[in-house]
């Protein structure tokens, strides 16, 4: 398992001076890029990622809306994914990380399970285009949570939802490399639900707390993320596990983390 910090792409210079100071706990960074633009902005840094011998996973944009109803929609957000893996091949990243999206809630509630189908097929869609690279990322698709009243939910708030999608794409995953699970300790704080078990499907596991009311990447052990739920994700196996906090607290959270993974 590889120990990581996530940061946004223009945080890149000062998390990786963070990294650098370490570096003997510290081997992998996950890059949050929304568009291929924002790809220029980290290229000048790849070399020192390399120096610092880094892997790289990469977050795609949140916007992203994997049970998007309107098929052509859908798909050119399979596109988009495609193209975005595409311009990033060449830093050779480990993973690419996304959420389910969003549906309107009482469509939604009224049908989940059309939504599930939608999002079954993105990944279809995607991996016909995926076929093209020479080498196929690995994709993650990352738990969620609801806390407003809105019109709008979050869809992949639920084991059941990842169950479907996972045991209705199991022809590509093994042909392919997606998709996989990322379990977020943060979101699972706001919406629980039993993610360890899909355990066997978990690449990636984020390490992030908050105050239970928000998502607010606080410090952590700052907020409601408990050392027992710490270790029941790590417990998941991951290939990577990645401390993913704002910056502010970037460096006590590695502290605290290298604590935990300390033997008793």
């Amino acid at each position: 398992m590889r120990i990581g910090v996530a940061c946004l792409y223009y945080e890149i210079d000062k998390v990786l001076n963070i990294i650098e100071k370490n570096k003997d706990f510290i081997n992998h960074i996950e890059i949050g890029i929304d568009t291929a633009n924002q790809i220029d902005e980290i290229a000048p840094f790849i070399d020192k990622i390399k120096e610092l011998g880094l892997s790289i996973g990469i977050h795609l944009a949140m916007e992203i809306n994997t049970s998007e109803n309107i098929e052509f929609i859908r798909e050119n957000w399979a596109k988009f994914c495609f193209e975005m893996c595409k311009s990033l091949e060449k830093f050779n990243p480990s993973y690419f990380n996304i959420h389910m999206g969003y549906a309107i809630k009482n469509r939604f509630l009224k049908n989940n399970c059309k939504y599930m189908k939608n999002s079954v097929d993105f990944f279809l869609k995607l991996n016909d285009y995926l076929e093209k690279l020479s080498i196929k990322p690995i994709v993650t698709v990352e738990n969620s949570y609801n806390l407003t009243k809105g019109d709008v939910i979050n869809t992949g708030t639920t084991k059941e939802e990842f169950k479907y999608i996972f045991e209705n794409t199991k022809e590509i995953r093994l042909k392919n490399k997606s998709p996989y699970f990322c379990f977020d300790t943060g979101h699972y704080i706001l919406n629980k639900d039993d993610y360890f078990s899909l355990k066997d499907l978990t690449k990636v596991v984020h390490i992030s707390d908050c105050n239970g009311e928000e998502d607010n990447h606080l410090g952590i052990f700052c907020g409601r993320l408990k050392k027992v739920d710490l270790k029941k994700a790590i417990d998941m196996n991951p290939d990577y596990a990645v401390i993913e906090v704002k910056y502010d607290y970037i460096e006590e959270s590695i502290k605290n983390v290298k604590d935990f993974f300390k033997p008793k």
